[in-house]
């Protein structure tokens, strides 16, 4: 009996513990799962929204002869471009296109600048949203404040601002205007800084006088120290896209334009068939209708004039989007 007892009590004894051990693991289920930290958005963080007040109010801005509101409009430079950098920088062919934003999004930009300009009314195919200062004077590509919706045509638009863009672009990469006297004059007056460039264009090089042998007493002075240079004739095309192409020559030049489709063929459209006559500025433009059904790529710009017997040309890449 004594042994059986003891066997019992051990029995329970190991019932018990194994009792123990199952309601200690029960308890340690049914306790709370410790909280996880909250996760810290990381996507949403690197989404910059424009801000409301980088948007102008309707009807804040007033354009006056062709010139921005310079309260609105103040002009930004580019830091990438400076005098020590314009060689491997605006001096090089192509850098303007390069970095010149996608038309999505200075379309986007237009519509909110003709609601600040006062032309929600106008048509937007009026008006270039346009850089004051160039890119191709190292002008801020995308800073709303260095682009402003500028009329394609008139007195002061687009396509004379293009031309006096391309002769400081000239003046800067030839060495004979600092790049920085170049950025302010556009953006404080640009019709002032083209009015000078005509200015410029317009003073003849005179000839220096022939030099004769001290020997050659005989021979008369010639009189070629009184003679100027006269212009050659010359075509350089200042605006190339597609439906629009604008070029300067010799006053009275009569000038053709053509334009090259991505697809190889000749554009038929209306606009390129007149012959145009340079104004007193030189200046000669087209305008053509262009259609959705064009291929998307690039085309060729040629512009002929031909003045006293001779005949210049030149040619210009567009994009087709």
């Amino acid at each position: 009996m004594v042994g059986r007892s003891a066997r019992f009590r051990a029995a329970c004894l190991i019932v018990v513990g194994v009792f123990a051990v199952s309601c200690g693991g029960a308890a340690a289920t049914a306790s709370p799962i410790p909280s996880q930290p909250t996760p810290t958005p990381t996507t949403a963080a690197t989404i910059v929204l424009p801000q409301a007040s980088a948007i102008l109010p309707p009807n804040s801005c007033v354009s006056l002869n062709g010139l921005p509101d310079r309260a609105c409009t103040p002009g930004a430079t580019n830091p990438d471009v400076t005098q020590a950098t314009i060689s491997i920088t605006i001096c090089v062919t192509g850098y303007a296109v390069q970095i010149r934003p996608a038309a999505t999004y200075t379309n986007s930009l237009k519509i909110d600048h003709m609601r600040a300009y006062g032309y929600a009314a106008d048509a937007p195919g009026d008006f270039e949203e346009d850089h004051l200062i160039a890119l191709e004077l190292g002008g801020d590509p995308r800073d709303p404040k260095n682009l402003w919706p500028e009329r394609l045509t008139g007195g002061s638009g687009a396509l004379q601002k293009d031309r006096v863009e391309n002769w400081a672009h000239d003046e800067v990469c030839a060495g004979r205007m600092q790049l920085a006297d170049a950025q302010q004059r556009i953006a404080a007056n640009w019709v002032e800084f083209y009015n000078a460039m005509l200015a410029a264009i317009a003073t003849p090089t005179p000839i220096a006088p022939a030099l004769v042998s001290s020997t050659a007493s005989t021979v008369q002075p010639t009189a070629t120290a009184s003679r100027t240079q006269a212009p050659s004739l010359s075509v350089l095309i200042n605006a190339s896209r597609y439906g629009l192409v604008s070029a300067t020559t010799l006053a009275g030049a009569s000038c053709n334009a053509q334009a090259r489709l991505p697809s190889g063929n000749i554009s038929k459209a209306a606009g390129l068939t007149p012959t145009a006559i340079a104004l007193a500025n030189g200046a000669v433009s087209w305008t053509y209708g262009t259609t959705t059904q064009t291929n998307p790529g690039t085309g060729t710009h040629t512009v002929t004039c031909t003045l006293g017997g001779i005949t210049r040309n030149a040619t210009a890449p567009f994009s087709v989007p």
